[in-house]
């Protein structure tokens, strides 16, 4: 038996044959970025202070020391799930799978009030 085993990385099958988002694209770096006030920001993934996915309304809020990142829509789990990952680097609503990206810079507002009402 020989000691030099070549380990390969496998793609589970969901990776492999699900139909990702044009909202966001998945790959590795240590920038998040996002479409935002009609700008491109970016903040280090590493400066992430908490996040908090608000299931009633399909909102997560994305707290980072200058402000709050509020993401709506549909598949905001999705986007969720790859960003946790650190595979979903960059974020830009569609109006389709993710509705409404705002930032709110510290002391502007309440995101949790930003996100509006229940969804129902």
């Amino acid at each position: 038996m020989s000691d030099n085993v070549t380990r390969v990385s496998v793609r589970s099958l969901k990776e492999q044959f699900s139909r990702g988002s044009e909202a966001w694209k998945e790959q590795s770096e240590p920038i998040f970025r996002f479409w935002a006030e009609g700008d491109w920001w970016g903040f280090p993934f590493y400066s992430l202070s908490a996040s908090r996915y608000f299931g009633d309304k399909d909102t997560l809020c994305l707290y980072w020391p200058l402000g709050t990142i509020v993401v709506t829509g549909p598949k905001v789990m999705d986007f969720y799930a790859g960003f946790c990952a650190n595979r979903a680097t960059c974020l830009k609503a569609d109006g389709k799978d993710i509705t409404d990206l705002k930032l709110m810079p510290n002391g502007d507002s309440n995101a949790e009030t930003e996100a509006g009402p229940p969804k129902g």
